[in-house]
């Protein structure tokens, strides 16, 4: 008799923790409500020998209800119902006789589909769902209770963390549909941007060709008009035609950097390469630009190292290169001031720059200076007509060619300019997307 009084508590305390076991592995095996709560159901119903066990987890106002057998009979509303009238009176996380149950209704209707035991689940004061067993078929006894007891903390946790995944894979579901929708009006846009940038691009380069023509024939006219094919002219006239030819060679300039522009964007942009006197562009630049440096009261300092080796280049479009360079030295020079031009042979490259005692380039503007259409704020108070695609064909012209951009600045002035391959090492010219190389 004293060995089976002892025998019993210690068969119930395996029992009770083997149960604990696997409900554990149970409740950690999946986060997925639904899936949980099926498997939990399975669980207890073999664990009590229930014909019918039924789970019901709050979510929000409504309850999900998963149950071994058809639950179609349990509504949402008498759940709701049993929740307001009975989780209140009820101690926490204690098992509910339904035989008990005040309300005749509510027992009646429990009692209907042989339900035994409703067991609330209780995380801190929050009822967070139910379990109700069937009493079929027998009672449960009082040690299967205080499993039930000990187990409802442990399974309104389990359940509430599994609400609360359900809850963040909705939201990230819905955040993956934002964004998808999202995604897709992007593209749309994106290919309505395409559409409008290539007719931009197709528009700029049929007015640069439509607008270069007569440009072209009014320098031509204006140059033979100073050379005095038409006649004697005095020093008033020769003034204004100058500043007149002056005038239309800066429109072709402009309207040749924004043909190279549109000539960029569309894949067509060609460097023809060709041994080119690199020295020989820079007096042409000087000459050219030496009335426009004496009406901004500019002096240009020629420093050119004699018998300089040729490069492969592309004349034309270098020689905007070095035009463009010079020319903002120019306008951004303080009056009464120096710019100089050199030009001389470094290791293999020729190396040419414009240095000028003007505005400089604010610090923080520095790295976008040869971004496409940006300017410089002090510039664009200084030369508000400019267009801010100069540098940046510049940057490209140069990099075609394998070389490198020059620039450095301080509050005295800048310097710009670039180092090109001598003819012997241009033959593979490299792709060098470094936007400038800062020489001191």
């Amino acid at each position: 008799m004293v060995m089976a009084g002892r025998s019993f508590p210690r068969l119930m305390t395996r029992r009770h923790h083997d149960f604990f076991m696997q409900l554990g592995q149970l409740l950690v095996r999946t986060t997925h409500l639904t899936i949980l709560m099926r498997r939990l159901v399975r669980f207890l119903a073999d664990e009590f020998a229930r014909q019918q066990v039924i789970c019901a987890v709050r979510q929000g106002d409504e309850f999900l209800i998963v149950g071994t057998q058809d639950t179609a009979w349990l509504r949402q509303a008498d759940l709701c119902r049993f929740a307001r009238d009975h989780y209140r009176q009820a101690d926490r996380g204690k098992p509910i006789i339904v035989s008990q149950i005040a309300s005749p209704d509510m027992r009646h209707l429990l009692q209907a589909h042989a339900i035994l035991i409703v067991l609330p689940l209780f995380l801190q004061e929050e009822c967070v769902g139910y379990v109700l067993l069937g009493e079929q078929p027998g009672r449960l006894r009082p040690h299967e209770l205080r499993l039930l007891e000990r187990a409802s903390s442990e399974l309104a946790i389990a359940l509430r963390n599994a609400v609360s995944m359900q809850q963040i894979q909705q939201l990230n579901d819905a955040l993956q549909q934002r964004i998808s929708d999202a995604t897709k009006e992007l593209r749309i846009s994106n290919r309505q941007l395409q559409r409008l940038d290539a007719a931009k691009n197709e528009f700029i380069s049929m007015a640069s060709h439509q607008l270069r023509t007569p440009l072209t024939s009014i320098k031509g006219y204006l140059d033979m008009v100073l050379e005095g094919d038409a006649g004697a002219l005095t020093a008033a006239q020769r003034q204004m035609l100058s500043e007149a030819f002056l005038s239309s060679e800066r429109l072709v300039q402009l309207i040749n950097d924004f043909l190279n522009v549109s000539r960029l964007q569309t894949g067509t942009f060609v460097i023809n390469r060709q041994p080119t006197q690199l020295n020989g562009l820079v007096d042409e630049a000087i000459a050219l630009l030496e009335v426009v440096a004496t009406q901004h009261h500019v002096e240009l300092r020629r420093r050119i190292q004699a018998h300089l080796p040729e490069v492969l280049a592309d004349r034309d479009k270098l020689s905007q290169v070095i035009l463009n360079m010079i020319d903002n030295a120019i306008y951004y020079s303080r009056p009464q001031t120096v710019v100089t031009i050199s030009l001389r042979q470094e290791q293999g490259y020729l190396v040419f720059q414009v240095a000028d005692h003007g505005i400089g380039v604010p610090p923080a503007e520095q790295p976008r200076l040869f971004q496409k259409f940006f300017r410089a704020t002090n510039a664009q108070r200084k030369r508000p007509d400019g267009t801010g695609v100069g540098l940046y064909l510049a940057k490209k012209v140069v990099l075609a060619h394998g070389g490198t951009i020059i620039f450095r600045t301080h509050a005295k002035g800048s310097v710009f300019g670039f180092r090109l391959p001598l003819m012997e090492q241009a033959q593979n010219p490299r792709n060098n997307d470094d936007c400038c190389r800062k020489d001191q």
